[in-house]
């Protein structure tokens, strides 16, 4: 295998690798690791806002950190890495969204997710800061919304 080849997996490992840990930092609500995966100038558009953008590291950590406290199951799938060069890459993947009421005890608790089930799309341009990949640009996106009884 090239040099070339294997600089290309390496960029996009750690894309994917980045892109998850930002849904499961959602899902664990660790609001300031989550805002730390995106550069200082970074731009993020909710997938149920596609069309509003909220710039910068501080904004999106007020972002999160002012919306209703919820339990959230983001599944991430289809994950697929473009690497445009040695400093840039766009990941594309789809998400499931399930959510529910917050859970009284954190761990040994379980709640009943509500009857809506979001299926969407992150398209997420990532570039490497000083040796770190970090998600310059996530638009989100949902695209089927399933209403349950």
């Amino acid at each position: 295998m090239s040099n070339h080849a294997m600089e290309a997996m390496l960029i996009e490992w750690q894309c994917q690798k980045l892109v998850t840990r930002s849904v499961n930092l959602l899902d664990q609500r660790d609001w300031i690791a989550l805002a730390s995966c995106y550069t200082e100038d970074g731009i993020l558009y909710r997938p149920s806002a596609p069309l509003v953008p909220i710039k910068g590291r501080d904004a999106i950590l007020h972002s999160f950190t002012s919306r209703p406290a919820k339990e959230t199951c983001h599944a991430l799938t289809n994950v697929e890495t473009t690497v445009i060069d040695a400093f840039r890459a766009v990941v594309t993947s789809r998400v499931v969204l399930f959510s529910g009421e917050i859970k009284v005890d954190h761990c040994d608790s379980m709640v009943q997710a509500n009857a809506d089930v979001y299926i969407g799309r992150f398209i997420d341009d990532i570039i490497c800061v000083s040796g770190e990949w970090r998600i310059a640009k996530r638009q989100g996106s949902i695209e089927l919304q399933y209403k349950g009884a």
